[in-house]
């Protein structure tokens, strides 16, 4: 069982096609006969309520100007094109805005005509009917209510605007909210802004926003330098954690979560002024995930609701597993509001344990053993990608190292994928790949320089050590590894040519060499902490002997 996020903010463009009816506008004229009937200028928009849910709505009903051109129709007897507002917000408040100032229960919907052919009065962008529909385009805006709800609302809210006609004219045109079927929304209706959230007690999502939490390493590790969109926000003006957000697009989700490919932004945030929540519910923060059309480059419909939720529901999750928060409901976590409760369901859903570990983990290795391969060419490629800051082209590459177009070719292949080469650009992979990288391109360049790229002569090396084929020998060419013979029981030195930038990498540098030599020898793998000493000098230099290594591969079997 999964805690169950609440939907949050909503925007949609529903439309339907109604050219199946004789009048296919007769809500719209409906809607126009009831602007009519009231007076706007003395009593400003009309208001009506409606019940939903056992609860009682205030419906307001507008109209505004939209530089649609009238219809050249003999049944468009119309000299001015409008567009129709409809609020609908809960009857305690005396306005939408109050409703909305406080993050209430709320939608919006704007009522505007499609007809085929429909053009732009004189001063205005042109009009889109891709479809070439004739009926409706509704914006739909809102928060807190389940998504697929929003038609049904606007229903509700035609209804009650019905039943006010009538009150001045004695044959109003109707407005008929069955034109308005939910089951009839045309397959062109589109989703641009949908978010989940769960509420959780202030004090547990440290992980989630800290400097090296959850939300910067999503954006830090599945953002290319120069390619794709990753976006990190930290706002801590008004309180710790108060708006952070790390947004990616459709290619970094992928990368986050097999089979996603909804652009996401994931969110902390607490409320605008949280001195004035202080002792209530609301001083708890959100953690949420949306869907960003602005980055998205393919069209997200009302029919991919289910994909919708699933990815939302599903990102949310794991930030909430990645960042030891329950993805269980939890009263020692989660606290309700509102709108979000704190209860569960069963669903199946995609939870991948220790997953941005493991992405930091991969481009840590690819970091590490690229860097240790270089060669002159390779170093200054890549110094030249972490100072340049615009688009880099292989031309350009070659021209500012001074070498041959091929080699730089050749470079890049050899890079790769801590080097990527797409639409004639050259960059790193990730923004973290170039923090790491930084740490190790001094000190591979001083060992270029210093004669250290092959660290010992292969000759030598198949001489002493057997044939240069083997896995073992291979690691030691790799990283420029050195041994001394002791005389005795002691341990051989270890000298490694290679420079980690910190006791961890030196760590897993030596366990990579203990596999390799367990793999030639045939010998546990904790032997080797046995058979040698080894010595690893650190980028600022430091050199560490790191005593009882054999204990890190525990007790032999």
């Amino acid at each position: 069982m999964f805690i169950e996020p609440q939907p949050h903010e909503f925007h949609a463009y529903l439309k339907w096609d109604c050219s199946h009816l004789e009048n296919p506008l007769r809500s719209y004229f409906g809607l126009n006969s009831l602007q009519k009937e009231h007076d706007f200028e003395t009593h400003g928009r009309l208001r009506t309520g409606t019940e939903i849910d056992g609860k009682e709505w205030t419906v307001e009903f507008g109209f505004k100007g939209c530089g649609i051109a009238p219809r050249d129709d003999p049944s468009f007897r119309l000299d001015e094109v409008r567009e129709y507002q409809i609020y609908v917000y809960p009857s305690a408040y005396s306005s939408y805005k109050g409703a909305k100032d406080d993050a209430r229960k709320r939608a919006h919907f704007l009522i505007s005509p499609r007809w085929p052919g429909i053009e732009s009065a004189e001063g205005f962008r042109p009009m889109s009917n891709p479809c070439s529909i004739e009926g409706y385009d509704v914006d739909v805006l809102g928060s807190n209510w389940q998504f697929e709800r929003y038609p049904e609302v606007l229903q509700a809210a035609l209804a009650s605007l019905a039943e006010r006609q009538g009150f001045r004219f004695n044959s109003p045109t109707p407005i008929h909210p069955e034109d308005f079927a939910p089951r009839d929304i045309h397959s062109s209706s589109n989703i641009v802004d949908a978010e989940l959230y769960v509420r959780v007690a202030e004090g547990t999502t440290g992980r989630v926003f800290a400097f090296d939490g959850i939300l910067h390493r999503i954006s830090l590790l599945l953002s290319g330098d120069r390619e794709g969109y990753a976006k990190t926000v930290r706002d801590d003006r008004e309180c710790p954690g108060q708006y952070h957000t790390a947004t990616i697009d459709s290619m970094r989700a992928r990368e986050l979560i097999g089979g996603h490919s909804l652009s996401k932004e994931f969110k902390h945030y607490h409320v605008r002024n949280p001195d004035a929540v202080a002792g209530t519910v609301l001083e708890n923060p959100k953690i949420g995930v949306s869907f960003q059309n602005k980055i998205h480059n393919d069209t997200l419909y009302w029919d991919d609701r289910d994909q919708l939720i699933r990815e939302l529901d599903e990102a949310l999750l794991n930030v909430l597993e990645w960042s030891d928060i329950p993805t269980r409901p939890d009263s020692q976590y989660y606290v309700a509001d509102d709108y979000f409760e704190v209860t569960g369901s069963g669903r199946w859903r995609k939870i991948l344990r220790y997953r941005l570990p493991r992405i930091e983990q991969k481009q840590d290795d690819l970091v590490f053993g690229a860097a240790s391969r270089m060669n002159s060419t390779d170093a200054e490629l890549v110094d030249t990608l972490l100072t340049d800051g615009g688009a880099t082209s292989p031309k350009k590459l070659a021209r500012t190292i001074g070498v041959h177009l091929d080699t730089v070719y050749a470079s890049i292949r050899r890079l790769s994928p801590l080097v990527k080469h797409t639409y004639g650009d050259v960059q790193l992979a990730s923004k973290y790949i170039a923090q790491e990288v930084t740490g190790y391109i001094d000190s591979v360049k001083e060992s270029i320089n210093k004669g250290l790229e092959g660290a010992l002569d292969a000759l030598f090396r198949a001489e002493t050590h057997g044939k240069q084929a083997d896995p073992w020998t291979r690691w030691l060419d790799q990283y420029g590894g050195n041994i001394t013979r002791t005389e005795g029981t002691d341990p051989d030195q270890l000298d490694v040519g290679f420079s980690p930038s910190t006791v961890d990498e030196a760590k897993r540098l030596l366990r990579s060499g203990a596999l390799r030599w367990a793999e030639v020898t045939g010998e546990p793998l904790r032997q080797f902490g046995f058979e040698f000493a080894p010595v690893v000098k650190l980028v600022d230099g430091t050199r560490y002997r790191l005593e009882g290594f054999h204990n890190a591969f525990g007790k032999p079997g």
